[in-house]
């Protein structure tokens, strides 16, 4: 797979207001994002709510963004699953479909108790992906492995042709900087937005990120500046970006599917554990973004 470089969107499930699936509003959310010029599409994400769906829903995301995508946009397909089962169900149904890439996570309840044990785990996974690239979504904050990431990439990298590199969604830049040294066959796309910057510092080429989605104009600010060697002006985007995240903390993680209201595609609400946001905190929300000065870089 040729290495992604820019800014990934994490692509959100739309949904109706019953938090019915909406695959209607898919095309749309692609044309958004062929528009906006990002490099690529994480897809049955974090955002787009994968724990909440049935692997029937899953599917028919998955199809709806691929088709939307095909040629236009290169789209990464989330299979994480606790289920080996369902890994080689969904990456087989990935692959049928035209994902250019695929992606899984550790397991969340019973967890390999080593590298060598999650290493295994995987190796099954890309076995399910017919040769096409397969990343690893780190997120040590919603479930860590206890072992270092490190000595499960040493693996991959000698037994598994097709591992092609990790979303990492971690602050550690200490440990990114160290993986992004093992191999120039490795991409690492960062996945903090709020500290792209030390990222791009630490040689990240591309990142994937919520709020990329309604704040594209500023994250590209970001990389830009930095690439020009304008740390400065680089950190005065950044401060845009904490402003939003700030915001996002105070009303919950719902407010990212509010946030991208705003940028002009409603995407429905967040399905249930997810807080609702309702009607009064939503008032309180948009007096937030004006208080915060972020209504002029939404969309």
């Amino acid at each position: 797979m040729q290495k992604l470089k820019g800014l990934i969107a994490a692509a959100y499930t739309p949904m109706h207001e019953d938090e019915s699936i909406a695959p209607e509003k898919i095309g749309v959310l692609v044309d958004y994002s062929v528009k906006h010029r990002f490099a690529g599409l994480f897809v049955n994400g974090s955002t787009g709510e994968f724990p909440s769906l049935t692997t029937r829903e899953r599917k028919l995301c998955a199809e709806a963004y691929l088709e939307a995508a095909r040629g236009r946009i290169p789209v990464i397909l989330n299979i994480a699953s606790c289920s080996i089962e369902q890994i080689r169900d969904l990456a087989g149904h990935g692959v049928n479909h035209g994902a250019d890439a695929l992606c899984v996570m550790m397991p969340f309840y019973f967890k390999p108790a080593s590298a060598h044990e999650f290493a295994e785990f995987v190796k099954e996974a890309a076995r399910a992906c017919s040769g096409k690239p397969l990343f690893l979504y780190h997120a040590p904050g919603l479930v860590s492995g206890g072992f270092p990431l490190i000595d499960f990439l040493k693996i991959m990298l000698d037994e598994v042709p097709n591992f092609a590199g990790v979303k990492y969604t971690n602050s550690d830049l200490f440990e990114f900087r160290q993986c992004c040294e093992l191999s120039d066959r490795l991409q690492l796309l960062y996945g903090r937005d709020e500290m792209l910057l030390g990222a791009l510092a630490m040689g990240a080429g591309g990142a994937i990120g919520t709020t990329f989605n309604y704040l594209p104009r500023v994250y590209r600010g970001v990389i830009d500046e930095f690439e020009a060697g304008e740390l400065g002006r680089a950190r005065e985007w950044m401060r845009i970006s904490h402003r939003a995240v700030s915001v996002a903390c105070r009303f919950g993680i719902s407010s990212l599917k509010l946030f991208m209201k705003y940028a002009g595609i409603d995407v429905g609400p967040m399905r249930t554990p997810c807080n609702r946001i309702t009607p009064e905190e939503e008032q309180a929300f948009r007096q937030a973004l004006r208080d915060a000065e972020l209504e002029a870089w939404l969309g």
